[in-house]
């Protein structure tokens, strides 16, 4: 079996817009060195002042040097039938087969990685990285940061690890069904193949231990290769994937503790490769008041970090859609809830006899405030003490988020035979959970899709008074 050792020099770290600058391979049998290839390459683009401090690699080294689609034939004849080796393997490989696609050639080959292969036949080091590895085995590694030098101390690292691979580690990671080459460099293979085809949350560790990453998947083994798998390669994914030294999950029961779960990890962790809920979040949210004319009104606007609206939604077109549900519903006003332009004028529905004429002061405002009070009930209710029961880990469980007076207290389990009746006893179920307007955006649009089952009265133990929203929902 051939290996080619390969590496490579940059223009930058983002495959889409960087290019190659100089690419060097040695082939190998796994015992001796067999031929070399090396050549700068033309990046058609100037090369970055701190690359040329780090590599030595000027502009105008690179000026009359062969384009990529020149030397590309060359280097597929010389990497025929051969494994594609490199430390870090799919930074390098991500690189060239990129650049034969934009040749408009196809590049692909089997592939391994030192650093992964080191990692497990070599194990016991603080670090992997190349000119450490290499200094802790007594390695020459001359010419640091340009290609022939890293590549001629690659092959002979190659070297060592195929005289000290006893079980046949390499042979292993070469077998199709082998996912070595696509993992992170640092990750353990057996910590992915520890992970379930089950529903729940995945949380990513640097080398320090500190969580850079937390995601949910339905399917937790699937989502998490995905992140690795698949023919784009760009800078973000790679400086990802190369800081990530371990994984753990959390079984979750169903749909609705999952995305809590992730949604109270990343608030606790704020992980760095984490966008979604770290920002503080505007949402819309309804809000209610009276005129100085005694009118009740409703409005929709966006909600303060600590604003505390009737109910939250995530974008303008829920929240409008929303209010004119409750419109036509209770007889409302439309230009009294704020969805027709203000003015002198009457609303379009009196004009066409579907407004009794709040807007004109044609109704009085008894009459009219009772509907209004009579809405506003209808919201507290929805918003008001409530449990939403779920699938637990077993039968003998079940999942519960608890909502007290319409805020999110938290989530756990409860024995399925269990009579929750108060809040008190609720409570003693969850662990306590963030409540901002992220949270209650999830478990509001969770809500209106449920099918209500039963209504479960829950005691306020502060007040000993029954709540005339407490309502149970299956998920």
């Amino acid at each position: 079996m051939i290996f080619a050792i390969t590496d490579i020099e940059t223009t930058g770290g983002s495959i889409a817009l960087g290019r190659i600058t100089e690419i060097a391979i040695v082939l190998t049998d796994g015992k001796q060195i067999l031929d070399r290839f090396s050549t700068l390459v033309n990046p058609q683009q100037l090369i970055p002042p701190n690359i040329t401090n780090l590599t030595g690699i000027t502009n105008e080294m690179v000026a009359n040097a062969p384009l990529f689609h020149e030397v590309a034939a060359q280097i597929d004849k010389f990497t025929k039938d051969a494994v594609f080796v490199a430390h870090n393997v799919n930074f390098d490989y991500g690189f060239i087969r990129e650049s034969f696609n934009r040749a408009g050639e196809r590049f692909q080959r089997k592939k391994l990685c030192t650093v992964r292969l080191s990692r497990k036949i070599i194990p016991g080091y603080p670090t992997y990285s190349l000119g450490k590895l290499c200094q802790q085995l007594g390695i020459p590694l001359k010419d640091r940061h340009r290609a022939m030098g890293d590549a001629d101390a690659s092959a002979l690292l190659f070297h060592l690890l195929v005289e000290q691979d006893t079980n046949g580690f390499i042979q292993e990671s070469l077998h199709p069904r082998s996912k070595e080459a696509l993992l992170p460099p640092h990750l353990e293979k057996e910590k992915f193949d520890s992970i379930p085809n089950k529903m729940g949350v995945y949380y990513f560790y640097n080398q320090k231990g500190k969580v850079i990453y937390v995601g949910r998947a339905v399917d937790l083994k699937k989502r998490v290769h995905s992140h690795f798998s698949g023919n784009t390669n760009t800078k973000n994914k790679n400086n990802f994937a190369e800081h990530i030294y371990d994984v753990t999950i959390e079984i979750c029961s169903n749909e609705l503790i999952m995305t809590l779960t992730e949604a109270h990890a990343i608030k606790k962790h704020w992980p760095i490769h984490n966008r979604a809920m770290k920002k503080v979040t505007l949402n819309y949210g309804l809000y209610s008041y009276f005129d100085q004319n005694g009118y009740g009104r409703f409005t929709i606007g966006r909600s303060g970090k600590h604003d505390r609206p009737l109910i939250s939604f995530r974008s303008a077109h829920e929240s409008r859609k929303y209010l004119e549900d409750l419109c036509e519903k209770f007889d409302l006003c439309p230009k009294l809830c704020s969805l027709q332009t203000p003015g002198d004028a009457s609303c379009y529905d009196y004009e066409h006899n579907l407004c009794k004429g709040a807007c004109i002061e044609a109704e009085t405002t008894t009459a009219y405030n009772q509907r209004f009070e009579t809405t506003l009930a209808q919201i507290y209710k929805e918003n008001n003490s409530f449990i939403i029961r779920g699938k637990g880990r077993d039968t003998s469980v079940n999942s519960i988020v608890v909502l007290q007076k319409g805020r999110y207290k938290g989530y756990g389990e409860a024995p399925a035979d269990a009579e929750i009746t108060s809040l008190e006893e609720a409570l003693n179920y969850i662990q306590y959970g963030y409540d901002d307007q992220d949270i209650q955006v999830l478990i509001n649009s969770y809500v209106r899709k449920c099918d209500e089952t039963e209504l479960v009265p829950l005691i306020n133990s502060a007040t000993n008074n029954v709540s005339y929203g407490g309502q149970l929902f299956d998920l």
